[in-house]
This record gives structure tokens, sequence and C-alpha cells, in this order.
């Protein structure tokens, strides 16, 4: 696995960190999902 450090705004990661709490998931695991839905063909 790679690993990818980036910022983000501040308001943009409280709205991730929802997503990934209303999805039962940790913010990790939320964005390699959403990352995956993506770059499906």
């Amino acid at each position: 696995m790679t690993n990818i450090n980036i910022e983000i705004p501040d308001e943009l990661h409280k709205k991730i960190k929802l997503k990934a709490v209303h999805k039962d998931s940790t913010i990790k695991e939320y964005i390699i999902k959403t990352l995956e839905k993506e770059t499906k063909e």
C-alpha cells in the first residue's frame, strides 16, 4: 500500500469525517471506497 499525505481545508475534513461516521467507517476506509468508485471503468 502506498502512503499519501495531502493538505485539505478544515471544513472539507469535517465533512469527510461526518460522512465516514454515518457510514460506520473510518476516514481512511471512506476515502479509499470513494476513490475506488470514482476510478472504476
